[in-house]
């Protein structure tokens, strides 16, 4: 049996998968855990800001001290947009190697098939054809089609994610409608760079921003968390979430029940991408998957 650990180090949030695998078994849960500590704050200047470092330096301090409690013999550490697009990365990497920890900028395409990765290895969709997964982070948005035999139609990363589209539009507290029109089309204007999936294919989404709105859906209906793997969020309430978020100051959306708290001042430019990419794949619903690409990342570099 091996010890071993998969850290996705998002523009958004941290978030680090530790796990006991080996001896033909599912790999068994040791710890997972999450830090929303916005590595890609203003990363419009192309550079991360000193104090966005420290948050996700301080992140990766408990990740390593994790490492150690639970005797991890490997980890795999990636860094996604935010880090891909700074200019200063090799600073944020050498110091995140004083903690232990062996960190790499991904490109946008491994990103996505990573995502892709972590859809497909679960039992729930891994023979769904064909099937789009999208990824959508602080700073980037994935979106990958394939087939259950291994095919892949299309793959992309596209600049655009939930910190990105809330810095450059929503800027106000509420949102003013100018504001929200802005963002929904910047939004369809840079989805229209992927190509349409076609008709059939089922739309799985991963991330924080997903995983918050089925929370937020379930919470409304008065279901269970144990249902939000696999949940089926419909067009109709990404449109109400919207309503609802974009009629409501960050300090009030973090009382909606559901809704990570620290995610208040970023989840309406998620909703806005979330509801596009719906529209884009011809959707009704996209499915919720709890497994991003951390899982991916475990998979691929660990065979877990």
């Amino acid at each position: 049996m091996e010890r071993v650990a998969a850290v996705d180090i998002g523009s958004n949030t941290v978030k680090a998968l530790l796990v006991e695998r080996g001896g033909g078994c599912a790999p068994r849960l040791l710890e997972e855990r999450a830090w929303a500590a916005r590595l890609g704050e203003g990363i419009h200047a192309g550079r991360l800001r000193e104090v966005a470092m420290r948050r996700t330096l301080e992140a990766l301090a408990e990740v390593a001290g994790l490492c150690a409690q639970h005797e991890i013999m490997r980890a795999a550490c990636v860094g996604t947009s935010a880090l891909r697009d700074a200019a200063n990365r090799n600073e944020f990497i050498a110091r995140a190697a004083e903690l232990g920890l062996q960190v790499e900028a991904i490109d946008g395409t491994e990103e996505a098939r990573l995502s892709y990765l972590a859809v497909r290895s679960d039992a729930r969709w891994r023979h769904a054809a064909p099937l789009m997964v999208m990824d959508i982070g602080g700073g980037s948005t994935e979106l990958i089609v394939g087939h259950a035999e291994g095919s892949i139609d299309a793959r992309q990363s596209l600049r655009l994610g939930a910190v990105r589209l809330t810095e450059a539009h929503l800027r106000g507290d509420p949102p003013t409608i100018a504001q929200l029109q802005e963002a929904t089309s910047a939004a369809a204007e840079t989805l229209q760079a992927f190509p349409a999936p076609g008709a059939g294919v089922r739309l799985v989404a991963v991330g924080g921003t997903a995983t918050n709105m089925g929370s937020v859906e379930l919470s409304a209906v008065g279901g269970s968390l144990a249902d939000l793997h696999g949940l089926h969020l419909s067009a109709t309430a990404v449109a109400g979430q919207i309503r609802l978020y974009s009629g409501a100051t960050v300090e009030q959306r973090r009382a909606i029940a559901g809704l990570d708290p620290a995610r208040a001042d970023v989840i309406l430019g998620g909703a806005i991408i979330m509801s596009q990419a719906i529209a884009l794949a011809g959707a009704q619903s996209v499915e919720i998957s709890c497994r991003g690409l951390r899982w991916g990342l475990l998979f691929d570099r660990f065979g877990a």
